[in-house]
């Protein structure tokens, strides 16, 4: 495949996952997979997944503001404060496993996470609500 029909790919699978990610899904683990497909590293796709994450955030919260949704400042300010706080520990932390362990760990948390949304759509449905 060329090197533009590579981008191309890449940059329509980026818009999907994005489109995704303004929708409310976790489209993160989306985007580690991707990369991981494609031949990038897992400490790599998980660093440029942050990466996203911001760029997503940042657009998601300027949608609010700009829709008059209810968005406190005070909270985005303490939320951002222990984000980065923990980036940089889980960062630090990260580059000193193994690649394997950390490959099966986001695994592990992305099959909790699945179930637990599973489990709580079940709940709900069977409560009537």
């Amino acid at each position: 495949m060329s090197e533009f029909w590579l981008g191309a790919v890449n940059a329509a699978v980026a818009l999907v996952i994005a489109v995704l990610s303004g929708l409310g899904v976790g489209s993160g683990g989306l985007l580690v997979i991707w990369l991981t497909l494609i031949g990038v590293n897992a400490i790599q796709a998980r660093g440029m997944n942050l990466l996203f994450f911001v760029f997503s955030a940042s657009a998601a919260l300027i949608f609010h503001i700009k829709n008059k949704r209810r968005v406190k400042p005070l909270l985005v300010l303490y939320l951002s404060v222990f984000a980065l706080v923990g980036t940089l520990i889980g960062a630090a932390v990260g580059s000193r496993l193994d690649s394997a362990l950390l490959r099966r760990v986001f695994g592990g948390l992305l099959a909790l996470s699945g179930a637990y949304t599973l489990l709580g759509r079940w709940r709900r449905a069977d409560s009537g609500s």
